[in-house]
């Protein structure tokens, strides 16, 4: 018969082996569930919540905030998965061009003389232009940029349309026969800098220039030019921040990110040898922590395309071939959004595919749904919350 000392101890072994044993197994266990969720592809779904549309198919929708901007002519509102509606402003628009930052919306009538600035909070703030509206920007203090054309010149003009005082802060004139036509812009989250591309005609030769102006008392001193960069004849196609002090320029043939406002320099200068068929960042997503610029490329044919995934310091998270049939390509948080008419395809970081599916009637847009497994799917008839299942 064991003493009493050595059954405790022969007890405290046994109950030590199935202790690992039993985390052993649950840490494999949350493994295999990891890996399987982390690589499995949903193509099913079931019918969470809908609501019906009451708007006509002319009102377009934007994810914003995890619910839904929806504008039109007639005016623009938030509402949630279930149609509520959480603010509303009403406009009278010909064409509506909308920009967010933060919790900032900006509506201007392109072609008109008005935009309008929501933050969700207040009625909103309306102002008058003196020449018609081509574009505009608007930052994360409400600050609104607005390219302005007049008949010989153009004239970028930076706004503060809840001002008490004076509500014109900065112009930036544009003679086209000179400094050239701006083909995109882009103002910080802060209202400090303004980052504006150029073409400029010479002879027959079209070339392309980018100039960076900062507001604050550095820029001041140079007349608020701070920097500059020549493209040549390769034109640029869209400006975007990423925050206050770094700016992504897509142009033909890549991308390149700029920092250090004051002082603007390249840390990531990237070029491709085959057709950009799409681009896209998730710059405004402000939930997501990382930072991801993604391109797709395309070889002569289209028959093969490859997208290709960075941070903003150059290094290549994914590099994967994409075989999906698409129109719209987004980035929500760490997923990449492919969608079109009748399809979508959302592909992991990890480059498998998390979720493909057919719908029956044509797409207005498609968008996540709160909840990793649920999306907001926006037909002709309907904005349904969905989630996704094996089978």
């Amino acid at each position: 018969m064991l003493p009493v000392e050595e059954k405790d101890k022969k007890s405290y072994i046994v109950l030590w082996i199935l202790t690992i044993t039993i985390i052993t197994f649950g840490i494999g266990g949350l493994l295999v569930f990891s890996y399987f969720y982390n690589n499995q592809t949903y193509s099913h779904y079931q019918v969470v919540s809908e609501v019906e549309r009451s708007d006509s198919n002319n009102v377009t929708y934007q994810y914003f905030q995890k619910n839904l901007l929806k504008y039109s002519g007639n005016g623009i509102s938030l509402i949630d998965s279930k149609g509520k509606t959480l603010w509303n402003g009403g406009f009278d628009m010909k064409m509506v061009q909308v920009d967010t930052c933060v919790d900032q919306v900006l509506a201007a009538d392109i072609g008109g003389n008005s935009f309008h600035i929501y933050d969700g909070k207040s009625e909103g703030a309306e102002m008058e232009t003196t020449y018609p509206i081509v574009r505009a920007k608007v930052s994360a203090g409400g600050l609104a940029a607005v390219l302005e054309q007049d008949t010989e010149s153009n004239s970028l003009k930076v706004y503060n349309p809840a001002g008490t005082t004076a509500k014109l802060l900065v112009e930036i004139p544009t003679n086209v026969s000179e400094e050239g036509y701006p083909l995109d812009f882009d103002i910080s989250p802060d209202g400090k800098t303004l980052v504006a591309a150029y073409m400029v005609v010479e002879g027959t030769e079209a070339k392309c220039r980018v100039n960076f102006y900062n507001f604050t008392e550095v820029g001041q001193d140079k007349n608020m030019l701070v920097g500059g960069k020549d493209y040549g004849d390769e034109m640029v196609s869209s400006i975007r921040f990423l925050d206050n002090d770094r700016v992504i320029i897509y142009r033909e043939k890549g991308f390149d990110v700029y920092e250090h406002m004051l002082e603007p320099h390249p840390v990531l200068e990237k070029s491709f040898d085959q057709t950009i068929v799409s681009v896209a960042d998730n710059a405004d997503d402000e939930s997501s922590g990382d930072d991801y610029i993604a391109v797709v490329t395309a070889n002569d044919t289209m028959t093969s395309r490859q997208l290709q995934v960075f941070t903003p310091e150059g290094e290549v998270v994914l590099d994967t071939p994409v075989n999906y049939d698409y129109s719209e390509f987004k980035i929500y948080g760490s997923e990449f959004y492919f969608y079109g008419s009748h399809h979508a395809d959302v592909m992991r970081l990890n480059g498998t595919t998390k979720f493909e599916t057919d719908f029956d009637l044509e797409l207005d847009g498609f968008f996540p749904g709160g909840r990793s497994t649920d999306y907001l799917v926006v037909d002709y008839n309907y904005i349904r919350k969905i989630r996704m299942k094996s089978k």
